[in-house]
């Protein structure tokens, strides 16, 4: 009993820090999962639209850290995050669902944590696109 309860606490922990992780990357992987599968209904074969698929994903994140990073205009900066935080919290919202209809909580207590999940969610999101990479980079704290 007690092993299974660690077990499924750890799994628990698991699967939120690989969504903290990963929320990110919702929007790259939005682009790239619709672009192969657009190409794929079009009849493009299975290897070109999973490539493509890819290639959209992996430009759209590219393309994304570079503009963020190059451009300092500050409307167009709050655009490009909220574009990355913006998918992230509706992943946010869906994953704090799941987990509390698993839980069994009631629709209020259900609708409050979806909330408060996509808030968390995208806000991570937004920290992470925002924050500089390193200490290098124009902008950081120089060290104390």
């Amino acid at each position: 009993m007690f092993a299974t309860t660690a077990l499924g606490i750890l799994g628990l922990g698991a699967a939120l820090w690989m969504l903290f992780t990963l929320a990110i990357y919702a929007l790259p992987f939005w682009i790239g999962m619709m672009t192969a599968l657009h190409l794929l209904e079009a009849g493009q074969g299975v290897i070109l639209s999973v490539g493509t698929g890819l290639f959209a994903g992996a430009a759209t994140l590219a393309l994304g850290e570079i503009a963020f990073a190059r451009i300092r205009s500050v409307p167009v900066r709050l655009v490009i995050a909220s574009a990355y935080a913006g998918p992230a919290g509706i992943a946010g919202f869906h994953a704090a669902k799941g987990l509390a209809e698993l839980a069994g909580a009631g629709p209020t207590a259900e609708t409050l944590l979806s909330w408060l999940g996509a808030l968390v969610i995208g806000g991570t999101a937004w920290g992470r696109i925002t924050t500089p990479a390193s200490p290098d980079e124009e902008g950081a704290l120089p060290p104390a």
